[in-house]
């Protein structure tokens, strides 16, 4: 294995490790195990666990941006910014269903206590926010239902609301899965 495949499975490793439990409750001694590395190996490939969680969940957001392009560009040429939206929302819901991307997520906002972890997070949501813009052609408005509608929905699976069947949880939900 390369230097840069082995990179590239460290960072997966991280991706399941990271959601599961987080930045801080994540040893980097798990991700090493998990991809059958030296911990001191690492941390000669990444600095610090820190950066590896950034390079984690900066992954993360990679997908999701890869995801709404493919959406977008199926959407097709003639699609008008509500169908390009509509579009990239159907995408995201497999992305959602997948508890390591949805958790890491989850993770990813709840580390915005680190300043660093923060500035990096606004980055990469910034970075989904012009592409839909941009793809989509979408008003402000059409925009903050849509990502209002996404946050909705990844609370609603982290929560897993969708198997349940009470009154409170189904008119929560909506007509989002």
């Amino acid at each position: 294995m390369t230097k840069e495949d082995r990179r590239e499975a460290i960072v997966e490793a991280a991706m399941a490790e990271f959601a599961a439990a987080g930045l801080r409750g994540t040893p980097a001694e798990a991700i090493a195990q998990r991809v059958g590395v030296s911990q001191p190996y690492l941390f000669q490939l990444f600095g610090t666990k820190k950066d590896l969680f950034i390079a984690a969940i900066t992954r993360g957001f990679e997908r999701i941006v890869g995801m709404f392009r493919i959406a977008a560009a199926e959407a097709g040429p003639d699609a008008d910014s509500k169908q390009i939206l509509e579009a990239m929302g159907l995408a995201y819901v497999p992305m959602i269903k997948d508890r390591t991307m949805l958790l890491l997520q989850v993770q990813a906002y709840a580390a915005c206590e680190d300043e660093e972890v923060r500035e990096v997070v606004r980055d990469e949501y910034e970075r989904v926010y012009r592409f839909v813009a941009a793809a989509s052609g979408a008003s402000d408005q059409e925009l903050r239902e849509f990502f209002s509608t996404g946050m909705m929905m990844m609370v609603a699976a982290a929560m897993d609301l969708p198997s349940m069947k009470k009154d409170w949880a189904q008119a929560c939900m909506g007509a989002l899965f």
